[in-house]
């Protein structure tokens, strides 16, 4: 379903992203920002699905800065791989980034941004720094630390109340901010990376299936 563009960022860095086109005309395009294991073939069905609902989606390769075509497998070890390979990349530079992903985005019209972990902290990021429409934060453990920073457009987060790298406090620091327009979600005995069907370990299919339905329903509010 869907095929490799590029991008330009606004520093002149040129990256790849992965697009999704639905088969009707599109309601909005959404930017989808990848876990720390980067654009993966899970995050590629992430969206070819939402392209499946009817949405553009656009997944930019921020790991595209240190070794294009870079991503890791789905494993524990893989995972510590990426996290040490993540720490290569700056963070303003992966914002310049998404910013080149949301031009694309809304030169077609009603835009939003999407993110996993690593992703939903960015997800919250490119809410604060662009005009997107909407914006979806999954399970992002540094939002807490970056409230200095208000959203432009409305916001729903998913978490598990058992995610050892969200814990309670964050995100009551987070509703007690007073930032406008936030949805946060609640998903009882569940922990991170719940999403995630490739991590058998953490994958909650009724958790996964509720987020996502809630996810689609919110873009389609927003881009009307």
């Amino acid at each position: 379903m869907g095929s490799m563009i590029e991008l330009a960022a606004a520093d002149g860095h040129r990256l790849q992203a992965y697009q999704a086109e639905p088969a009707v005309d599109a309601k909005g395009t959404i930017v989808l920002v990848q876990e720390v294991f980067g654009v993966t073939p899970h995050l590629t069905s992430i969206a070819d699905d939402y392209a499946g609902e009817g949405f553009r989606v656009i997944a930019p390769a921020l790991f595209d800065r240190v070794a294009p075509g870079t991503y890791f497998k789905p494993t524990e070890e893989e995972r510590q791989k990426a996290a040490a390979f993540y720490q290569q990349l700056k963070w303003d530079e992966t914002i310049l980034d998404v910013g080149a992903a949301f031009a694309a985005a809304s030169a077609a019209g009603k835009a939003g941004i999407l993110g996993f972990c690593l992703g939903g902290d960015i997800a919250w990021a490119g809410a604060c720094d662009y005009k997107f429409d909407a914006a979806v934060c999954y399970y992002g453990g540094r939002i807490a630390d970056m409230l200095d920073q208000t959203n432009n457009c409305p916001v729903m987060m998913h978490h598990g109340t058992d995610d050892p790298w969200l814990p309670a406090e964050n995100l009551q620091k987070i509703a007690a901010s007073g930032k406008p327009d936030i949805i946060i979600h609640d998903y009882q005995g569940v922990g991170h990376a719940f999403n995630n069907d490739t991590l058998a370990h953490r994958y909650v299919p009724g958790a996964a299936a509720l987020a996502r339905g809630r996810s689609v329903e919110f873009f389609d509010e927003n881009f009307r």
